[in-house]
């Protein structure tokens, strides 16, 4: 694909996630909690204080966002007690997945961010989206919230929607990696079948890596007017299962556009 493309792509997709940007109240669509009480033995008292006087959950996160990257440490090349401590806290306790065990991927990840050569982070462009990227991506959104964004199966199914429609017009569908998902709203509205059945347009996979999903996080972030790229992170995240309001009912309202053509 052509970057002119890609741009008329990014504009088209724009287009439509100002709508959503603009409903009223989106910001308190956005539903992520999670408890502080880990944070105590992590944070200063300045800071845990500062988190909890936010009074709604989506200042509560930015300001997570803009504290949490300050607690990481580069001693020893990234490889400490303290960003272990960290990477678990946002994997399990903001992250809600209790169950993981194995960090190795998570602790190289950091390791090859504070990579002096700057090497490591070209590896960190390497990776693929099907290589336990959700949970990943979770810890380098905190590491560095200006390079890096949440990429999970919920971010992926509103962003890909949004290429989809932004590339009605073409034959082919361009698209992100789709993620697994035990969500019945994102397995309800599966690609292939709405595309094929209601709109007969052709899937394509044609971006795989985290890299290209952030670069492109970090141009849709300018064109709608954020002043962080995880606020565009959020807004796919507040859009993505809304029932009411989001993904699903928009995908609603082309398809009965479609058929009462």
């Amino acid at each position: 694909m052509t970057e002119a493309a890609k741009k008329t792509i990014e504009n088209e997709t724009v287009d439509i996630l100002y709508g959503f940007k603009n409903q009223e109240n989106r910001k308190n669509h956005f539903d992520k909690s999670f408890k502080t009480d880990g944070l105590k033995d992590i944070l200063s008292d300045e800071d845990f204080a500062l988190l909890e006087k936010q009074n709604s959950l989506y200042e509560k996160n930015l300001q997570l966002k803009e504290i949490l990257q300050n607690y990481f440490s580069s001693e020893n090349g990234g490889v400490n007690e303290e960003n272990q401590k960290l990477s678990e806290w946002i994997i399990k306790e903001w992250g809600g997945v209790h169950s993981v065990k194995d960090f190795d991927k998570i602790n190289n990840d950091i390791k090859n961010f504070y990579d002096k050569n700057q090497s490591g982070k070209e590896k960190l462009d390497d990776i693929k989206l099907s290589d336990s990227i959700s949970l990943r991506s979770k810890v380098l959104s905190f590491l560095a919230p200006d390079e890096y964004v949440i990429c999970d199966s919920q971010n992926i199914f509103a962003l890909n929607w949004l290429l989809f429609f932004a590339q009605l017009d073409s034959d082919k569908i361009h698209l992100f990696t789709p993620l697994p998902s035990k969500n019945k709203i994102i397995i309800k509205y599966n690609f292939e079948t709405i595309a094929y059945v209601f709109f007969e347009k052709e899937i394509a996979c044609t971006f795989t890596t985290y890299s290209e999903y952030c670069c492109l996080i970090k141009n849709l972030t300018k064109k709608l007017g954020f002043k962080k790229i995880y606020e565009t992170e959020m807004l796919l995240s507040s859009i993505s299962v809304d029932k009411e309001h989001g993904i699903p009912a928009f995908v609603k309202g082309k398809i009965k556009e479609t058929w009462d053509k």
